[in-house]
């Protein structure tokens, strides 16, 4: 959750992938440049409760932590 996305390796069309998974997985609008400002999960987590207006629950970062591990190959 805290590790930099760039750092290990990420990269732009990685972070497109990114985003257009959360957005199916949250029915949410993430744009692009949000996985630019948000290093790491917990960052984007913050970024998505801002969206939503309310707080995201505890599944949601988990699924959000197992997609960013996924996309990396983890």
């Amino acid at each position: 959750m805290h590790d930099k996305f760039f750092e290990l390796g990420g990269h732009s069309l990685l972070a497109t992938q990114i985003a257009s998974r959360v957005q199916k997985q949250l029915q949410l609008n993430v744009p692009l440049r949000a996985m630019f400002e948000c290093s790491t999960v917990e960052e984007l987590a913050e970024y998505v409760r801002g969206l939503q207006g309310r707080e995201v629950d505890e599944a949601k970062i988990d699924r959000l932590s197992d997609l960013m591990a996924e996309l990396e190959g983890r």
